[in-house]
């Protein structure tokens, strides 16, 4: 009897923006959270799952918030967010993966969408 491995992934890409998009998603529906961004060092958003207007002031915000060592007022649409920020490197580039909402779990879907973005930006 021949054994068929099963795909882990659902939706799948060689696009990498479309690709990232979906990782995003899938972590923002598995970590029960209203946004996840990924950003760049400039505060733009490279990829994103959740409402636009709030992952575009959470893309925003990631750089400011890793850099300030003081609570910083946050912009109306994340105003009362439980916002994680999680700095990568990824091909020596700075990016900013950021969550908005979430539980316990989001760490565990903020390191794993980390590898998820890696793979998916390291490839050639």
């Amino acid at each position: 009897m021949k054994s068929r491995i099963q795909e882990r992934r659902s939706r799948r890409s060689s696009n990498r923006a479309v690709a990232l998009n979906y990782q995003l998603e899938y972590a923002r529906i598995k970590g029960r959270l209203e946004a996840f961004v990924l950003s760049d060092d400039a505060g733009l958003v490279v990829a994103y799952a959740g409402d636009r207007a709030v992952c575009e002031e959470l893309g925003a915000m990631a750089p400011l918030m890793r850099r300030s060592p003081f609570a910083m007022p946050m912009p109306p649409l994340l105003l009362g967010a439980d916002v994680a920020v999680r700095p990568i490197t990824i091909l020596g580039q700075p990016l900013f993966l950021s969550a908005a909402g979430g539980g316990v779990a989001r760490d565990l879907v903020l390191a794993d969408s980390a590898r998820g973005v890696e793979r998916i930006l390291s490839t050639n």
